[in-house]
């Protein structure tokens, strides 16, 4: 869509100051999403920069020209940024560095080109998210993209409406996202684009998904706030987010036409799940979670099954980052529950613009890994469960003698576990994955955790031949999936879960998920390995260390590697020649400086054969 020039420059002028010229230095906004206000030249290299206000002045995005080989620092009084981002082409964004940007809201640096552009984070425009949606539209899942209303200026509000076209709606579930209500929350923009990405990828689970779901995704709540540059306002300086309250007759056009659309969308059937994205200045992601006085005790734990899910299998994200309040009527996730109660799990989802708590960098890279990540936790809160990602629940266990069903807490999954006291094993629990194809397989757990539970509590795995018994405590690590081992299937077939209540205190049995993770390994291989064995590591998931252990059949050369989940080598933790027997190295993580939490792989080579092993480092 065009904007009249007229209005564009008019518009320009009332709400920027369009350039300054400080020694020859020029700073100018005047372009889209743009935000700089005054600048002010303090001496001959450095500047202060306000921004153009509305609710807190958090976002800026100028450019400043006649700045090659001249090392300019300028201080942006009116922000709170940690290290912002330039580009000397408007496309390709990079963040200064520490040495650069050595404290909150300044930065310097000598550049090498006559025009660079600074911005808070990477920019997300309008432009930009027309672009991506004609990219999008390529997909024959992309079966409608529609407009649900507009702003006072004429921008759009478009419903990016994602599924299979050739199985009826009817028969579908329903999900809605949106993001960008603050239009200075860009990060949220990179998360909501790799849901798309994901939700239009290839992967067969992601083909069943959109067997099994109708995705509504709105990316811009506030389109008009993006274009013109504000920060948490659209252009009536209204925050949108707290709008949903209001009756029709006072509401800004935006909301209006938003709950309009999402009262439709519900006419047909009601959602399951309501994501609402945003950004925050504080340096982790977190959920808001409402609490269960200002809900219900079954919402507040619903709200948590969903949180822990989305911070199952990423690093950047873990349990202690969860943020509280009491539901207000005025967000959107009010409005759900006064209308909907607890039939629909409604949460804000917030990602940083500087680090996330485990001291990791925020890239659009990562960014696009927690959108893909949010979508298979939608995927397994809703229970799909596809052949290559299989959720197996207490519904699916074939269960002999006296477990009690268990409803306590907020750490299970599903809608209740099952609990056995201690014993010598007559009591057991069996779940299958039924008859699968050859692969490899992922094997993890779920369980709630409690002081009183088995600090032994012993998973039986079978499957591929194999029989694997891998003891686990249910004291720690809850409410989260616990890798337990992976099962190679050379030829299909079945792989089945045990546990019993051999063990020193009660047992829970939650919940399980199998994930495929490629082709068998090869005959040949997996007969060599039986020269030596690695076991799996031991506490898993660890913080600060854990135990690998391994047994040789034979003397030969052993190599033990561990590397992190790009491939790139930690450390060497041993290389040398070792006889037959059994042998324990520890893999102490505070050795190796900074390491974030995440998976971590650990290869043993023996004689020129590899076996590769995952572990989980939480912190």
């Amino acid at each position: 869509m065009k904007i009249k020039s007229k209005l564009f420059f008019t518009l320009f002028n009332i709400l920027f100051i369009s350039s300054v010229l400080f020694a020859q230095v020029h700073f100018d906004a005047d372009f889209e999403s743009g935000n700089i206000n005054k600048v002010k030249q303090v001496d001959s290299t450095h500047y202060e920069v306000t921004t153009r206000k509305d609710i807190g002045g958090r976002w800026f995005y100028f450019r400043m020209i006649g700045v090659k080989n001249k090392k300019i620092g300028v201080t942006v009084t009116t922000s709170d940024v940690d290290r912002p981002m330039y580009s000397y082409d408007n496309k390709n964004f990079v963040r200064f560095t520490k040495e650069e940007a050595p404290y909150v809201d300044y930065f310097e640096k000598k550049y090498e080109c006559d025009t660079v552009y600074i911005a808070y984070y990477t920019p997300y425009t309008f432009s930009y998210l027309q672009s991506r949606i004609l990219q999008w539209r390529q997909s024959p899942y992309v079966t409608s993209v529609d407009t649900i209303g507009y702003g006072k200026k004429g921008l759009p509000l478009q419903d990016i409406v994602i599924t299979d076209p050739f199985v009826p709606s009817s028969q579908k579930l329903q999900v809605w996202i949106h993001a960008r209500t603050h239009p200075g929350e860009t990060p949220g923009s990179f998360h909501f684009d790799g849901i798309v990405q994901t939700l239009l990828s290839d992967d067969p689970v992601i083909e069943y998904y959109r067997q099994k779901v109708v995705f509504h995704l709105i990316p811009f709540v506030n389109p008009e706030g993006v274009y013109y540059g504000f920060s948490r306002t659209n252009t009536d300086y209204v925050d949108l987010e707290r709008q949903w309250a209001k009756d029709d007759s006072t509401v800004a056009p935006e909301v209006l036409a938003l709950r309009n659309h999402l009262k439709e969308v519900n006419s047909q059937k009601l959602i399951s799940v309501f994501q609402n994205i945003h950004s925050q200045a504080s340096s982790q992601c977190t959920f808001w979670i409402h609490t269960a006085s200002s809900t219900s005790e079954k919402y507040y734990r619903l709200e948590h099954q969903f949180a822990n899910l989305a911070t199952s299998d990423i690093p950047y994200f873990v349990q202690d980052d969860y943020s509280y309040s009491n539901l207000k009527s005025y967000f959107p996730e009010g409005f759900i529950w006064n209308h909907y109660g607890d039939k629909i799990v409604a949460l804000t989802y917030e990602t940083p613009y500087d680090y996330y708590s485990d001291g990791e960098e925020v890239t659009n890279e990562n960014l696009y890994k927690i959108g893909r990540r949010d979508v298979y936790a939608i995927g397994e809160f809703l229970k799909l469960s596809h052949p290559h990602r299989i959720v197996l629940d207490n519904e699916d266990a074939t269960v002999t003698g006296n477990w009690q069903r268990d409803s306590s807490g907020i750490e299970f999954f599903g809608n209740y576990f099952l609990a056995s006291a201690p014993g010598s094993g007559e009591n057991k629990i069996t779940y299958s994955s039924g008859n699968i194809e050859k692969g490899e397989y992922d094997v993890y757990a779920w369980y709630p955790t409690n002081p009183n539970f088995a600090y032994d509590a012993k998973f039986k795995v079978e499957g591929g031949g194999e029989t694997k018994l891998i003891e686990k405590t249910e004291r720690t690590a809850g409410a989260q999936w616990n890798f337990l081992t992976e099962v190679n299937l050379q030829n299909g077939g079945e792989i089945k879960i045990t546990l019993t209540n051999d063990a020193g205190d009660t047992v829970a049995a939650d919940a399980f998920r199998i994930i495929y993770r490629g082709e068998p390994s090869e005959v040949k291989e997996h007969l060599v390995v039986k020269n030596f064995k690695l076991w799996q590591n031991y506490p898993n998931p660890f913080n600060p260390s854990t135990r690998i252990s391994f047994d040789l059949n034979k003397a030969g050369n052993v190599k033990l590697t561990v590397y992190n989940s790009l491939g790139e080598q930690v450390t060497v933790l041993l290389d040398s020649s070792y006889g037959k027997g059994h042998y324990e190295v520890v893999f102490d993580a505070r050795k190796k400086g900074t390491l974030a939490s995440g998976v971590y792989y650990y290869r043993l080579t023996f004689n020129g054969r590899s076996v590769t092993k995952p572990m989980v480092l939480l912190k």
